[in-house]
């Protein structure tokens, strides 16, 4: 069996650490550890299994019912004492999932035909695909010498009796010392429901126990998590680790992928795995950059539910699949879903098309539909894009400007019902239209002729804040006696006006003069796991301009770690930049790493601050330069460290 290290720093750097004895396989460690990782190896086995299962990427495994193959592995406890716990571990190759089992048991309860009540290793997994969910529970039946054969079973529902699993390979062997046995399985992921999507599987495994075959009683069960609560496979080395080393280097190790896909979308004829997780998407794949790395992308969407939709379809005839989203935008004025096309071969993710399919802004919305018409004969497929219907606007009451950066929506009442497109070899051109049969040319407006001593129209008062933070509530749902976790009445941005800055749950806004003169608001979703991960909120200003900025602290937890974040954003004309984020904590049951954050004459500065039960000599972690936050400063090596705007960042 091989251990894969992480993809981008695989080749040249590997350092061989033993070769088994048995038929010379190389076992493989990556030089370079990821926080996440490195957190993960800090904790005893069963808490880092808290946080998720880790899946070993391997090569040439033998099921033979001995472990000699998996002395690299790490393996995790389930159960205590001699009668009735195991320790297990898992693997995984291009064709399925392995499990090596170790079970202490004083009895085997086993009869001819393998069912409900009798002794099992039990993995349970439960793996989204689009709009369901596939579940599984897989049985493990060791075999008794001169009687029985191992088996696997499956069932679909939760408490069913299994069904025979013929394709699985099922080996026991005898423990070197104590009752009980080992046990080793090879599960085709072709037998798993869903098991093409496994690496966004949630899973648990238990061990069941029963004290005699006449009259079986299930006597124990210990498990990792209970069923209920199932926790995340974590591929680690190889490519299944390359999302999960992106993940840490950005700070965002509890995210999970919200879109997970596998196509032919570059180079070699082999399958790349294509993720979006948060805002970001990640293409990798064992032959993507031959397999040394990865690539990723920052998509123009504020959070990961931004991202309405994902497929994968070849639409210029390379061969390679084109990667198609639907993503919402929002700003000052209202939002927008854009659909577009990126091609994923070359160097980055660039995109090749763009259209509006839905616009929204107070008063209403209007839509649009595209389909993908499949060409004739040798053709290429063709985009068409159809116009829809509006709510609460007509020609009379939308006034906007149309896209620049994409082909503009088309309106339910403008001179075009439907547009076609095809790739030319450059560009996805238009090649035919056809008109609106219920446009009709506006009629040219009269020129204004007030009487004499008429007197204008005053004009029309704006919203008032509150006006604004009820449209926003109803729009966003939040419930209407809701009270906000943090309130602030400060300059943000604009004139010396100050604004009302919000926070219900993980949902920040900010009204006030300073946004779009008082007509509107701005939302921001905070990057926290849940709410109750936002620590702390607070305005203070931090760049000498005059104006506060917005100070978050989020919790981010890897199983009994957890650190805090310091994320600082500024309300800008362009948006709302981030202009830094750093650690500022570390905690794991007693002992904690804890800087002073100080705000005070218009600057930051971040100390060392406190420590306890880690010291210079006992320290578990090391400093990952692919980290997305600046390192915690630690009390015995660093000194304070003080910020200053640069550009748009906080720079030392």
């Amino acid at each position: 069996m091989r251990w894969h290290p992480g993809a981008r720093k695989r080749a040249g750097r590997a350092n061989i650490l033993r070769r088994i004895a048995s038929n010379r396989r190389v076992v493989q460690r990556p030089v370079a550890m990821r926080f996440f990782a490195l957190l993960l190896a800090a904790l005893p086995a069963t808490a880092a299994a808290q946080a998720g299962i880790r899946v070993h990427d391997v090569e040439e495994i033998r099921v033979d019912g001995a472990l000699g193959d998996w002395r690299g592995a790490t393996f995790t406890e389930v159960g205590q004492g001699e009668g009735g716990s195991m320790r297990f571990a898992l693997g995984a190759d291009r064709a399925g999932l392995y499990v090596a089992a170790e079970v202490r048991d004083d009895r085997l309860v086993r009869t001819a035909r393998p069912g409900l009540r009798e002794d099992a290793i039990l993995l349970t997994l439960s793996i989204p695909d689009g709009r369901r969910t596939h579940f599984s529970e897989i049985y493990l039946f060791a075999g008794v010498s001169g009687r029985s054969a191992a088996s696997a079973g499956l069932a679909t529902r939760a408490g069913a009796a299994p069904s025979p699993l013929s394709a699985a390979r099922v080996v026991e062997g005898p423990r070197a010392r104590g009752s009980g046995y080992v046990l080793e399985a090879f599960l085709p992921f072709s037998a798993i429901p869903g098991g093409a999507r496994w690496e966004s599987a949630r899973a648990t495994i238990r061990l069941r126990d029963v004290d005699s075959e006449s009259r079986p009683v299930v006597v124990a069960e210990p498990a990792l998590v209970p069923p209920d609560a199932l926790v995340p496979l974590m591929p680690a080395g190889g490519t299944s680790g390359v999302l999960e080393e992106f993940l840490a280097s950005r700070g965002l190790g509890a995210a999970r992928p919200a879109h997970d896909l596998r196509g032919d979308v570059a180079e070699d004829g082999r399958d790349e795995r294509v993720v979006v997780v948060d805002r970001f998407l990640v293409v990798s794949g064992p032959g993507y950059r031959e397999g040394r790395g990865y690539a990723f992308h920052e998509l123009p969407v504020a959070h990961g539910g931004d991202v309405r939709s994902a497929t994968l379809r070849d639409l210029t005839g390379s061969g390679k699949a084109e990667l198609v989203l639907v993503l919402r935008q929002r700003n000052e004025q209202g939002e927008r879903d854009l659909w577009q096309v990126l091609t994923l071969a070359g160097d980055r993710p660039r995109p090749l098309f763009g259209v509006e399919i839905r616009k929204a802004v107070r008063g209403g919305s209007i839509e649009a539909s595209v389909r993908i018409v499949p060409g004739r004969g040798r053709a290429l497929p063709e985009i068409e894009v159809t116009a829809g219907r509006a709510e609460g606007l007509d020609a009379a009451r939308y006034q906007e400007a149309p896209a620049s950066d994409a082909q503009p929506i088309l309106l339910p009442w403008g001179p075009i019902r439907a547009r076609r497109y095809r790739w030319d070899g450059q560009t996805f051109a238009q090649t035919s239209e056809q008109p609106n049969p219920a446009y009709r040319e506006p009629a040219p407006a009269p020129a204004p002729s007030p009487g004499r001593g008429s007197t204008p129209e005053p004009p029309a008062a704006g919203p008032t804040e509150e006006d604004l933070l009820a449209a926003f509530r109803r729009e966003r749902g939040v419930a209407r006696g809701a009270r906000p976790r943090f309130r602030f009445r400060v300059n943000l941005a604009g004139d010396a006006a100050e604004e009302t800055a919000l926070v219900y749950g993980r949902q920040l806004v900010v009204v006030g003069p300073g946004i779009q003169g008082g007509r509107s608001w701005l939302h921001y979703d905070i990057p926290a796991p849940a709410d109750d991960d936002v620590v702390n909120v607070e305005a203070a200003d931090v760049t000498g301009d005059g104006r506060a900025e917005l100070l978050f602290t989020l919790r981010q937890r890897f199983g009994e770690v957890s650190r805090e974040v310091l994320l600082v954003h500024q309300l800008a004309g362009a948006g709302f930049p981030r202009l830094l984020q750093v650690e500022v904590a570390r905690t794991s049951g007693a002992s904690f790493v804890r800087n002073e954050v100080s705000t005070r004459g218009g600057r930051l500065e971040i100390a060392p601050g406190r420590a306890n039960g880690w010291s210079a000599s006992h320290w578990p972690f090391t400093r990952d330069p692919n980290d997305g936050a600046e390192p915690l400063l630690l009390p015995w090596s660093d000194r304070p460290v003080r910020y200053r705007l640069q550009g748009n960042r906080l720079v030392r």
